[in-house]
């Protein structure tokens, strides 16, 4: 799904979360916002329909290294309810190209000012939040990993969420490498 966005903070009804072993027990009220202003996209709302990987990310060569497998974990879990939406750091254009580039199979948009970084105050490139579908933060992982291993435990928790068998995102071959 390429959804080109720009970032628009509504309100923040909770304290942004900090990124530490204990999330916080809710994701901050955000809403985003198409270039045009036509069409927005409330994170609460996506948040009623199912669980919502959140992936503030880049184009660097370790995130570029990490897509492929999180394209995997969405497609693994599209069916059930998962809505991945990866937030980029670059100009919409550079993300735009990039998206289409690498055939991203799901929702994104592009936060050059780092916007959202600063609401949920992370620190690490790519940093992911798991949100649930009540809109509690599960699982925040910062920080990148070109084996798919980040991917791999999200799935584990994704499929917690959603009371199913995780779904294997890195194979045998892959982890010897």
């Amino acid at each position: 799904m390429r959804i080109l966005l720009s970032f628009a903070v509504a309100a923040v009804f909770v304290a942004a979360p900090a990124f530490s072993d204990e999330p916080a027990k809710k994701a901050p009220n955000i809403v985003l916002k198409s270039p045009d202003g036509k069409k927005t996209y409330d994170l609460a709302k996506l948040v009623e329909k199912g669980p919502v990987l959140l992936r503030l990310t880049c184009a660097c060569s370790g995130c570029d290294a990490e897509v492929g497998y999180f394209q995997k974990l969405q497609e693994a879990y599209n069916a059930k309810g998962l809505q991945t939406l990866a937030v980029f750091k670059e100009a919409p254009e550079a993300a735009e190209t990039y998206t289409v580039k690498k055939k991203i199979n799901f929702m994104w948009l592009s936060d050059p000012k780092g916007d959202l970084w600063k609401t949920f105050d992370a620190k690490a490139m790519p940093t992911n939040i798991l949100i649930d579908k009540g809109g509690r933060i599960v699982r925040i992982i910062p920080g990148c990993t070109t084996d798919g291993k980040n991917a791999q435990t999200l799935s584990t928790e994704i499929a917690n969420l959603l009371q199913v068998s995780p779904v294997q995102i890195v194979t045998p071959k892959e982890k010897q490498k």
